[in-house]
């Protein structure tokens, strides 16, 4: 059906010719499509003027037309969705609706959907289309990376790093070739997606002037680079900062893929700067660039020992599409220093990018998170920002609300949600000896060696310690505040300071976890590395990495199958304030004499916008949404309709991870918030406590009964003889005081 294009402004005949012409493809009259010429003389010979009003009309029937003249105060009929137009609108395209009531301007967006959400609320969004990866950096993955393993080695492995994965919680370390590109087939796309959206969030909340203006870089992790790698898209060829690091923990075969990804950027092609900083001397500066050069020589020198290494035909042709092989890097020259650890702490950057690095082990949380972030933090410049990049699990989700913790420290300002910068205070526990630690290895940051001591120690070695809580200082002061993704400073109401308790049946299913989604297209090469039984079907059981047969079918692609996935994340960023300790301290004490914000506490800034926790429930006439607000507490916010047209078109239109700019009718305090399971969680724990002390009783009771009937009994073989020395031994270990407590302590909890 034809639609229908109506002018409240005269028009010559030219004019309206041209307008009939813009909006026509193929004008239908009498059952016959009519050429583009045909139809400019149809149209003439059927304008007609009125001398009276001025205005060229036409009496054709509606079908017979594709639009007519009217008058706006007789013809316009919103019933019937009639409307309206200019000369204007009809010859630049732009759709009325586009355009602000009030003001008559065109509106800010995208697409006509952004066009007609509130300034505010399109300001709040966050991204939310799929996540492609750029091609040039896909087929080096195909091409240069996994085309030496057969697929179905390749597979395995990947599925094999999905269980270890799913079942350790955090990503490990590559320690050969095969595991790098085996993190790089499974993992690249999500930890490049992840990255992507957390960054661009971040460009959109401080501006894009502000990210311009930053002159160092550090990225940190255990992949190739995945955030230095988004970021260079996100800011494109011109962005050109002085200083640019990544570095890799892992194999060093890591570290080389992370060049050669790097390399098919643009913005990596600038010249290193040897200019030098305001707070460093040029002996200091020209120490680091040896110290770089060092390293790069050392990885190069590495790899041209192996075997593996690769031999790059002499005749390739750099612009050629499709070159299958390994590539070199010793010749390779970037914008980015690739490193194999992090440089002194006097090295300060404008933005720290950390992913998936806060913690190694489930057993070394809280301790490892409070050392890393202390670590980072130390290396921030003023007005710096600190990017945390976790996995959206319980366990990532705890991971970013302790750092969280340790960074803004709530529990020492009770009843003061306002974002205000708050100062940085260390509360590391200090290993003291007569023997300085410093002087064990000097080589190394001595928050890294604390943490060696207390988790590789023996605990013999350890009671010679003396461990006291130390909180001091910093030389100079450091005041943190949270960017995103929280509205407030007081304590979050998503945190239970243990993962563990997420596992404790169903009370840990109902537990809260801050954490949203991204979708990211799947490349070729990973299209066709989740086909078959192994990744493309459920396992027999949970990490067993082994599908069960007979639900894979036969052909290509899997039914029902989409070419995209989703990451899950938790994120946090964090900037450094430039503003001094007396200005704080003025708004520190006026938050103080202000009235509480209660539930319902309308933001009065941008900075106290509430964040969309979960997909928004829409019924007829009302959206709730699920909000993270500024007065520290999950609320529900009802918006109906009677709130307001803006308002209600708008939540309509809201998505988990947004912020919410406008009003509410109602609002209400969440019964998903954590204080609500605290009691619970208390009781679960205190009979899990129990249950282990019963079942270490039961232990105890078998083994002195097996070792009584073992003792008493004459051996006989070899075999009997280790019998008896194994019971012996587990009893005695099992006597000691400490493995008592430990085994008390130790919760079994079934996932």
């Amino acid at each position: 059906m034809l639609s229908r294009l109506y002018l409240n402004k005269p028009v010559n005949r030219k004019a309206f010719i041209s307008v009939k012409y813009f909006h026509l493809s193929a004008y239908l009259l009498n059952g016959k499509n009519k050429s583009p010429a045909a139809i400019e003389e149809i149209i003439a010979s059927d304008l007609k003027f009125d001398p009276k009003s001025g205005v060229i009309f036409t009496n054709n029937l509606q079908a017979e037309i594709f639009g007519q003249l009217v008058d706006e105060s007789e013809n316009l009929d919103n019933l019937k969705n009639l409307r309206v137009i200019s000369q204007e609108d009809a010859l630049t395209g732009i759709d009325p609706k586009l355009r602000d009531p009030d003001t008559g301007k065109v509106r800010k967006g995208e697409n006509g959907q952004e066009t007609r959400l509130h300034d505010e609320t399109r300001w709040g969004k966050i991204n939310h289309k799929q996540i492609y990866i750029p091609e040039n950096l896909t087929k080096v993955i195909k091409n240069n990376m996994l085309f030496q393993y057969d697929p179905k080695i390749l597979k395995s492995n990947v599925a094999e790093w999905y269980a270890d994965l799913n079942a350790n919680g955090v990503l490990s370390k590559a320690k050969s070739e095969l595991d790098s590109d085996v993190i790089i087939a499974g993992g690249f796309a999500q930890h490049y997606a992840m990255a992507y959206q957390v960054l661009d969030e971040m460009i959109k909340r401080i501006g894009k002037e502000k990210v311009n203006s930053i002159e160092s870089v550090l990225d940190i992790g255990n992949g190739p680079g995945v955030g230095m790698l988004a970021l260079n898209e996100l800011m494109g060829a011109d962005w050109n900062p002085k200083r640019k690091d990544v570095v890799v923990r892992g194999d060093y075969s890591m570290a080389r893929r992370a060049k050669i990804l790097l390399s098919r950027q643009e913005n990596e092609y600038w010249p290193r700067s040897n200019e030098v900083k305001d707070d460093h001397t040029e002996e200091e500066v020209l120490n680091d660039l040896n110290e770089e050069n060092e390293i790069e020589i050392k990885l190069d020198t590495q790899l041209d020992n192996e075997n593996l290494d690769i031999n790059v035909d002499e005749n390739y042709d750099s612009n050629e599409k499709e070159y299958i092989g390994k590539v070199k890097t010793k010749d390779i020259n970037i914008k980015t220093v690739i490193l194999n650890d992090l440089r002194s702490v006097d090295a300060k950057y404008d933005l720290i990018i950390v992913n998936q690095q806060l913690l190694s082990s489930a057993s070394n949380f809280p301790r490892q998170v409070d050392i890393r972030v202390e670590n980072l933090i130390k290396r921030l410049n003023i007005g710096g920002k600190l990017v945390l990049i976790e996995r959206g699990s319980p366990l990532g989700a705890e991971t970013i609300t302790r750092a969280r913790q340790i960074i803004l420290r709530p529990e020492n300002y009770p009843k003061q949600v306002a974002k205000i910068p708050r100062p940085f205070m260390s509360t590391l526990k200090k290993v003291q000896n007569q023997q300085d630690i410093t002087s064990i290895d000097k080589g190394r940051d001595e928050p890294e060696l604390e943490l060696e001591l207390e988790l590789e120690l023996e605990p013999e070695i350890l009671e010679n310690f003396d461990i006291i809580e130390q909180p001091e200082k910093p030389a100079d002061p450091i005041f943190l505040s949270v960017i995103a993704p929280c509205s407030h400073h007081g304590a979050c109401p998503m945190q239970f300071n243990d993962p563990e308790v997420f596992l404790y049946g169903q009370i840990g299913k109902k537990l809260l976890f801050c954490n949203f989604n991204v979708d990211v297209h799947r490349p070729n090469y990973l299209l066709e590395l989740k086909r078959g039984r192994k990744l493309a079907t459920k396992w027999t059981y949970p990490n067993s990495a082994v599908g069960i047969k007979g639900i894979s079918n036969q052909g290509r692609g899997r039914e029902g199958g989409t070419d995209f996935e989703t990451a899950s994340f938790s994120y946090l960023i964090v900037e450094r304030s430039n503003k001094d300790s007396a200005d704080i301290e003025k708004l520190s004490v006026r938050e103080k004499w202000q009235p509480q914000k209660e539930t319902g506490y309308q933001p009065q800034n941008r900075d106290e916008y509430p964040r969309i926790t979960g997909p928004p429930i829409k019924k007829k006439g009302f959206v709730t949404l699920n909000v993270c607000a500024p007065s520290g507490h999950l609320e529900k916010w009802n918006v109906s309709k009677s709130t307001g047209k803006q308002e209600y078109h708008d939540a309509r239109k809201a998505k988990m991870g947004d912020l919410w700019a406008l009003g509410k009718k109602s609002a209400t305090q969440s019964l998903k918030e954590n204080v609500f399971y605290k009691e619970k969680i208390a009781t679960k724990k205190e009979n899990l406590k129990k249950k282990a002390k019963m079942d270490l009783a039961k232990m105890q009771k078998q083994l002195r009964k097996d070792f009584k009937l073992s003792a008493n009994a004459e051996p006989v073989s070899l075999e009997d003889h280790l019998s008896l020395m194994a019971d012996s031994k587990s009893l005695q270990v099992m006597s000691q005081p400490k493995t008592v407590k430990i085994i008390k302590q130790k919760s079994n909890v079934k996932y």
